[in-house]
């Protein structure tokens, strides 16, 4: 049912340059205990029927191992938010962006650009944590930023985004990356 979806949104973060090989994740609710999220390890461009994992939200079950290591976050967002999918990826621009920290200020990531500022009015919540991959830390420093913007950036690590949709939160991710490049290109 959600096949295609993945297939689609996968495929698209790898060909605009948003996650290499084997990185990044995705997932979708599919009822109030369970979500269906690539496996560990998965080529988000080749997902088959095989990468898509459904595993319980509240708990482990027979599952739980071999799904995405972001496993934590991908529950946290569902038991803290609204949201029916979420996108994670490692945005080059937005990475280098959250390291070089020249447009943020108060750990918002202030936009320049009138897509960026329209969709982003607030700008974007950047968080910091000892453990930036798959940790407990980030899966609770994520839920508070989510309340002003549906897209949150790791420092040096990447995004998190939800939507209705795996498309919708693709958005977010694609939408940031091309605003927080012509921050990059404006300061050539």
């Amino acid at each position: 049912m959600f096949l295609n979806a993945f297939r689609l949104v996968g495929k698209d973060l790898f060909v605009a340059g948003l996650n290499n090989s084997h990185s990044g994740n995705l997932s979708v609710r599919s009822d109030d205990d369970h979500m269906i999220i690539t496996r560990t390890g998965c080529m988000l461009h080749h997902i088959d029927h095989p990468d898509l994992i459904t595993t319980a939200i509240k708990h482990d079950d027979y599952q739980t191992l071999k799904a995405s290591r972001e496993l934590p976050v991908h529950r946290s967002i569902y038991l803290n938010t609204r949201a029916k999918a979420i996108v994670h990826a490692h945005s080059p621009y937005v990475v280098a962006e959250s390291l070089s920290g020249k447009h943020i200020y108060n750990n918002l990531l202030m936009l320049e650009d009138a897509e960026g500022l329209y969709y982003f009015p607030k700008g974007v919540t950047v968080i910091e944590a000892k453990n930036a991959i798959a940790s407990n830390e980030v899966a609770e420093l994520v839920i508070p930023a989510f309340k002003d913007s549906p897209i949150v950036i790791v420092k040096g690590h990447g995004v998190f985004s939800i939507g209705e949709t795996l498309e919708e939160a693709y958005h977010w991710v694609s939408g940031l990356e091309h605003s927080v490049k012509i921050l990059s290109l404006s300061a050539i």
